[in-house]
């Protein structure tokens, strides 16, 4: 570990400034990654909308589900497996909490200066909550809370990758353009 640590600490060698030279002396190539990196965007951008995309269908199963009267034929005998249901009170205060932890998450990513990604357990975390919910409330008041929760979670979080992609896009075209100006 020590050995690596001082290599990254060394000076680099000419032979290393001399193939960092010869990367720059070949245009083809130089365009090739950058064009590359755009193409590594734009997935990002469309990721966050397939997590959107499978949010919105599991809460409409659930709903569906739950309008069809299907998890009124579970037996008993599995709803006691979980044992009692908490009050939904408390199922407010721990949807909040989660909720806001999420979020303080999203801002850290945000404020970093690395590449931000998506999280998948925004998507699983407010969808969690349904079954929850469901069978503590028969009459599914709370359905829209848990799903305006999730969604307004990943609309951030989709807002602040989507600035960041659109921010690299413009500087990797711009040096796409200064490249072929050269």
């Amino acid at each position: 570990m020590l050995g690596h640590m001082i290599g990254q600490i060394k000076p680099k060698t000419a032979s290393t400034s001399n193939e960092v030279a010869e990367q720059a002396t070949r245009p083809g190539q130089c365009q090739e990654q950058i064009m590359g990196t755009i193409n590594r965007l734009h997935a990002l951008s469309r990721r966050g909308l397939w997590g959107i995309l499978l949010f919105a269908s599991l809460s409409a199963v659930t709903l569906y589900c739950h309008q069809a009267g299907l998890f009124a034929l579970l037996p008993i005998d599995g709803k006691a497996l979980f044992g009692d249901l908490p009050p939904s009170n408390l199922l407010h205060v721990v949807l909040a909490v989660s909720w806001l932890s999420a979020f303080v998450l999203i801002l850290g990513r945000v404020s970093g200066d690395g590449e931000p990604t998506y999280n998948w357990c925004n998507v699983g975390l407010p969808t969690v909550f349904y079954p929850l919910y469901i069978f503590s409330d028969a009459g599914a008041t709370h359905f829209p809370a848990v799903f305006a929760a999730g969604l307004v979670l990943l609309l951030i979080e989709h807002a602040s990758v989507m600035l960041y992609v659109s921010k690299a896009l413009r500087e990797e075209k711009e040096r796409l353009t200064h490249l072929q100006l050269h």
